[in-house]
């Protein structure tokens, strides 16, 4: 039995390192600048409305976490790279000052932001009406929830087949809620409880899931997905529809602030540019395309 546990740790450890070392190769492959972000320009009227504070400084300090990909996780340089970094730069150019991502682990992103360490959030932040209370969205993509599984296991169909599994989720995060709240119906129903394992970064939960630990990891489809496809068959992506809903992912600035309505305008500009259609699809993530910008359209939760 010792040994049978030492063999499984370190087949973890190199299953683990197998599914960076693809991420972190692949990752090269996109780390360059899109061709046509060089047609965005500054707006010179939108730079006029943004606080001389940041005009000064020259840069809006965004608050990003580090491993969730393919929004933004690290290269094999450790320079933060993904759809929301190239969402970040195409705001600089049109802002007139750089928007700057700064590795953060999520779970601090928020109260980092109401104390000032932050100006403003870019990490595909869920908005939700809860956060609504503290922070304004620049809403900028629509996601769904899937659960990472081990090949051959089959897709949950309903709550009752997640009751009594352990499932793995990136702490902080709206699925983390959400799974602990499933949990709390599972024993309402009589049925127990989900064993929910909350993780620091989306690879460590992958890692939990290839060694045995969690039975599934749940978490944002494309983020999920993305995941599941760097480390190969031995894992799948389910796509579930059961929870009936869909999320929505903004930038968060802290309430009324001021910066607002200039990453609101801009973001306009960027969807009508092009610029973000190619942004998206160059990470795959096409198919949670806005027409427009919203503001605090988020859902329950």
């Amino acid at each position: 039995m010792t040994q049978r546990k030492t063999v499984g740790a370190r087949m973890s450890i190199l299953l683990g390192a197998l599914a960076t070392a693809t991420i972190l190769s692949n990752s090269a492959l996109w780390a360059d600048d899109l061709p046509s972000m060089q047609n965005l320009q500054k707006d010179d009227a939108i730079y006029a409305a943004i606080p001389d504070k940041f005009k000064t400084a020259e840069v809006i300090n965004a608050a990003t976490e580090a491993d969730y990909p393919p929004f933004e996780f690290l290269d094999e340089k450790n320079q933060l790279i993904g759809a929301d970094i190239d969402i970040a730069k195409a705001l600089s150019k049109i802002l007139g000052v750089t928007v700057k991502n700064n590795q953060t682990e999520f779970s601090a992103i928020m109260p980092g932001l109401q104390a000032g360490r932050f100006d403003i959030v870019i990490s595909s932040m869920g908005d939700y009406t809860s956060r609504e209370e503290t922070m304004d969205f620049v809403d900028y993509y629509k996601g769904g929830e899937s659960f990472i599984l081990r090949a051959g296991t089959s897709a949950p169909k309903s709550l009752d087949d997640i009751c009594g599994t352990a499932v793995g989720v990136l702490k902080g995060t709206s699925s983390e809620k959400l799974v602990k709240s499933n949990s709390d119906k599972c024993v309402s129903a009589g049925k127990s409880a989900i064993q929910v394992n909350s993780y620091p970064k989306q690879n460590d939960a992958v890692l939990a899931l290839t060694s045995g630990r969690s039975m599934s990891v749940q978490g944002d489809a494309a983020t999920n997905g993305y995941s599941a496809k760097q480390v190969g068959p031995t894992l799948h992506n389910a796509v579930i529809d059961f929870y009936g809903g869909y999320w929505i992912a903004g930038i968060a600035v802290p309430k009324n602030s001021r910066l607002f309505q200039p990453i609101y305008d801009a973001m306009g500009i960027l969807m009508k540019s092009g610029v973000y259609a190619d942004i998206l699809k160059k990470w795959g993530l096409e198919d949670g395309a806005l027409s427009a910008p919203g503001k605090n359209q988020g859902t329950q939760g």
